[in-house]
Parts: structure tokens; C-alpha cells; sequence
């Protein structure tokens, strides 16, 4: 969301010229400090990491490489250039290792390991698992986590469980293996033994970031929304969030803080499902300050800004201009002294451009032609969330799973922007069956979905949009689901309009699926 001055711009475009200019030359170590100079004036300068991956790939650094292009991908997890050279790269690593062509001094422990480690991030579970049970007893932790990382993605928790030590000594080794073990119980549905596993990890470590957030969703999940916000603050403090943090001149909006005639800089903290749901105390925010700018991912501003035009919505917080304080959405229920999500406004709280709805609903008819005497009910259709950054394959539902659903008498539209690599030989024998339209930004997408008669969307932003604009939604929702859905129940607090099926076993899909086609036939039941 920030871009550098135009006095730094310039000197970081000249170390770039110098860099290709020395590269060219036959130096690509004074190649490289001249971009690491780069670096120094702009950590965040997108191109300066693309162009050191290039030159390191070059010189057959093949770590360094990678590492340069995930620099990209935490800068902009959905950039294809970097994701396709990063698997590149991974992919030429492991050729070189299985090899022995790299030129590391590695025991044959660290080279299984390193072997699964990549096949892991190549999303080869596998592979990963062959390798690093070929290099078992694992004597350090870091190896023992990958190892349960690669069961947990095998859906195999309970054998990722006994990866750890019982015996750990006190302290930081302590807390991070009590930290693993209640992170693995929260994806097993069991909430009260992952707070107890994260209040554990805090006991023995107590400035432990990631323990205090984990332990802070176990009480959002728990409706304990008053200690939860609270303990949710101390995320800032965790690395990976603060590199992602705005950077603004300002101080951060804090407790209690009164914003009678101060212009307050809000903006979108993680994923845009996030930006979707917390939007809504915008107006809020409005009642108090004399002016609010929201700084969001452009691809949302669409139907964000025409929803709210007391607010002030950019891209960039470079154009947000002077403001005295900020603060992130995720923060609002705190800092607006609303914890409850009922004391929030309630959907629908964006609208959709009327004519796009109906530009929509014209096309969706032209579409049908005359394959129907009737117009049989549509239903909008997102089984995957993203495949990029950080991909969550257990919210995800195969799209083989949900074959069934062709089977009902009505017309299903793609809502899905990106199709996972396993769906995709599928997906193009349904084409016939699956109406899939050209989306522009959430805009287009916000008013297809109001043309639709029912959204059925994974937990990704679509189910978020469909709630916000108070469409029927329903959200197939994994075991071990997500603090904002609570744990039990059928009704969602934050969206009136979204009905969940809740998966009663892990990575089962076929009884959720039951569910949602007897509720479709029961709710188009009397449709002529």
C-alpha cells in the first residue's frame, strides 16, 4: 500500500540501472550490493527483488533465488510472474539435490529434509512425507514441525500430534512445541484443549505473540468477543503481520482516543474476506471523525465506495494525504467499544451498482436461450478460496465432491476467479453445465451475485460479499472452521443471511453436501 518518494524512487531506479549495467559487465556480485543498496532505501520496491531473483537464478544460487522471489510473494501473493519462476526454481532445486549437483555440505538428514521441506512448499505431500520419514528420528524441532505440517496436510492430525516430544525442557522450546500441539487441536475441532494448549505455551513463554492470538480466536470462536478483541491486539507484534502493516506518519487510533474533528486513515489489514466483513463499522467511524479514508485492495473499491460515500476510499495510502491517526478494521469492534458483532451494523451494508444487476440478469437470460420453457432457479457456485500466498486446501471443497449438485434442476454459475490445479480437468467437462462470465473487479461480481437466487461459497471472501449485501448464502464449512463462525449452530452472527452445513468429520465432504442439496430442494421447492 506504500509506495517510495520520488527523491527515493530515483535513487533506487538508479541502483537498478547500475546493477543491469554491472551485470552486463561481467559483475554480478557488485550487481547485487548495488540492489541490496536498493533494498536499504526501499525493502518493499517490488522490481528490486524480481531483479536480484533473476541474477542470483543466474549465478545457480538456487536458495537465494527463491528466497528473492517469496520476498515478491509476501509483497504480492497473487503476482504470477514470481509464482511461476518461484515453482520453477523449488522444481530445478529438488532436480539438483536428487542429483547431488548442489554445492552444499549437507548430511544426508538435512538433504531428506531440505528435500521435503521443498516438495512441502510445492504442495507434493507425498513426496514430502517419503522424504522425511527416509530421514527419521528428527532430532530438532524445526524438522519435527515440518514433518507434522506434512501429516496435517495429509489430514492425518493425530499422528501429527505425537511428532513432538512429551518430555521438552521448560522455557521457549516448551512454548513453541505447546503452541504447535494447540494449533494442530484447533484444527481438530477441539477449542477448549487448543486454549489450554496456547495459555500453556504462554505460560512457559510469555512474550509469545503468536500464542496470544492463537489464544485470542479460541475466545472470538468461544463469543468471548470483549477479552478476545482485547488479546487480538498483540498480532501487530507477530513479524510477518507487521512487515504488512501500513506504514503511515501518524499514531496509531488508540483506546478511548476521541476523533471529534480529526481525519482518520482506516485500512485493510489481511485477506479481503476480512475487508468485506469489517467495512461494515465504517459508518461508525463516520458518526465520530470529521473525515475517514479507507485504504483497501483496489479490486474491492468497486463496491465498496459507492456503498459508502461518507468515506473516502483509495488504493494507496500515499493517497490518502495528511490525517492525524490510523488504525486497522480488525481493530474497530475494539476501539469502537463494540465487541458483540450484534452491536455492529447490520447487512446489507454494500449494494450493488442496479445497473450491473441488471446488465447481469440480461445476460444470465441470453444465456440460458431457449434451453428451458422456464427459468429454472440460479444458483452461484465458489468451492476454492485462493491459490496463492498461503492456500487453505481443508476450507476448500473439491469440485468432484460437489458433483451432485449438477444433478438438481436449476442453473449453476461460476463464482470462482481462480480454478485450483486439480479441479481443472474437471471443470472444463462441466463448461456445458456451469455458466462462467468475464468478472471485472467485486464489483461485477457483487452484482451477478444479486442476480443470482442462491450463493453456496466455501469460507472465502465470496460467502463474505453474498453476506454483506444480504443474499441467502450457504457456507459448507470445514470441522475445524474459523473463529468469525463460532463453533456449533447453523446461523451465523455476523451475517443473518448465510446458513452453515458444518462438517461433522474431517476432510469429509459427502454428508455436508447431502445437506445442502435436501435444502435446495427444499427452498426451490414450490419455484415455477
Amino acid at each position: 500500500m506504500n509506495a517510495p518518494d520520488p527523491a527515493t524512487l530515483a535513487g533506487i531506479m538508479g541502483l537498478m540501472c547500475e546493477a543491469i549495467a554491472l551485470r552486463g559487465a561481467g559483475q554480478p556480485g557488485a550487481a547485487l550490493a548495488a540492489l541490496d543498496q536498493a533494498l536499504l532505501l526501499d525493502a518493499g520496491f517490488l522490481p528490486v527483488h524480481m531483479q536480484r531473483a533473476a541474477l542470483l537464478l543466474e549465478r545457480a544460487d538456487l536458495a537465494g533465488a527463491a528466497a528473492a522471489y517469496e520476498a515478491c510473494l509476501d509483497l504480492v501473493p497473487d503476482y504470477d510472474e514470481a509464482r511461476v519462476a518461484h515453482r520453477a526454481v523449488l522444481l530445478q532445486w529438488i532436480d539438483a539435490l536428487e542429483a547431488r549437483r548442489v554445492q552444499q555440505d549437507l548430511s544426508r538428514t538435512d538433504r531428506l529434509v531440505l528435500l521435503a521441506r521443498l516438495h512441502y512448499r510445492l504442495d507434493q505431500p507425498q513426496q514430502a512425507l517419503a522424504a522425511i520419514e527416509a530421514a527419521c528420528p528428527l532430532p530438532r524441532l524445526d524438522q519435527q514441525t515440518l514433518y507434522a505440517d506434512i501429516l496435517l496436510r495429509l489430514n492425518r492430525h493425530e499422528q501429527a500430534l505425537d511428532c513432538y516430544p512429551p518430555d521438552a525442557e521448560e522455557g521457549e522450546t516448551r512454548a513453541l512445541i505447546a503452541f504447535n500441539r494447540a494449533d494442530i487441536l484447533r484444527r481438530m475441532g477441539r477449542i477448549e484443549a487448543a486454549q489450554a494448549g496456547y495459555e500453556e505455551a504462554l505460560r512457559c513463554y510469555p512474550d509469545f505473540p503468536q500464542a496470544q492470538v492463537g489464544r485470542a480466536h479460541m475466545l472470538l470462536t468461544r463469543g468471548d468477543y470483549v477479552q478476545g478483541w482485547r488479546a487480538h491486539e498483540v498480532r501487530f507484534q507477530i513479524p510477518e503481520l507487521a512487515r504488512r502493516a501500513m506504514v503511515s506518519p501518524s499514531a496509531r487510533w488508540q483506546p478511548g482516543e476521541a476523533l471529534g474533528g480529526k481525519h482518520v486513515l482506516l485500512w485493510s489489514e489481511q485477506g479481503q474476506g476480512d475487508c468485506l466483513q469489517f467495512v461494515r463499522y465504517l459508518p461508525l467511524v463516520a458518526q465520530q471523525a470529521a473525515r475517514v479514508t479507507l485504504c483497501a485492495p483496489a479490486g474491492l473499491l468497486a463496491v465498496v465506495a459507492p456503498s459508502f460515500p461518507q468515506v473516502r476510499c483509495v488504493a494507496h495510502v500515499d493517497e490518502a494525504g495528511a490525517h492525524d491517526c490510523h488504525a486497522s478494521l480488525l481493530s474497530l469492534p475494539l476501539l469502537l467499544e463494540r465487541p458483540h458483532p450484534r452491536q455492529a451494523p447490520s447487512p446489507p451494508y454494500l449494494l450493488a451498482d442496479p445497473a450491473r444487476v441488471q446488465d447481469w440478469q440480461r445476460r444470465l437470460c441470453e444465456g440460458a436461450g431457449a434451453a428451458s420453457p422456464v427459468r429454472l432457479p440460479r444458483i452461484g457456485l465458489a468451492w476454492a478460496g485462493r491459490q496463492y500466498a498461503t492456500p487453505h486446501p481443508s476450507r476448500d471443497v473439491p469440485l468432484a465432491d460437489l458433483l451432485p449438485l449438477f444433478d438438481l434442476p436449476v442453473e449453476l454459475v461460476s463464482l470462482q476467479r481462480e480454478i485450483p490445479l486439480a479441479d481443472q480437468a474437471l471443470h472444463q467437462t462441466l463448461a456445458a453445465r456451469l455458466t462462467t462470465l468475464p468478472l471485472a473487479d467485486w464489483g461485477d461480481t457483487a452484482a451477478l451475485a444479486c442476480a443470482l437466487d442462491l450463493i453456496i461459497s466455501v469460507d472465502t471472501a465470496v460467502v463474505h460479499l453474498a453476506g454483506a449485501l444480504g443474499l441467502p448464502c450457504f457456507l459448507p464449512q470445514r470441522l475445524e472452521g474459523e473463529w468469525r463462525w463460532g463453533r456449533e449452530g447453523e446461523q451465523s452472527v455476523w451475517y443473518p443471511s448465510v446458513k452453515l452445513f458444518r462438517q461433522q468429520e474431517r476432510g469429509q465432504w459427502g454428508s455436508v453436501v447431502d445437506e445442502i442439496i435436501a435444502a435446495c430442494r427444499a427452498r426451490f421447492a414450490d419455484w415455477a
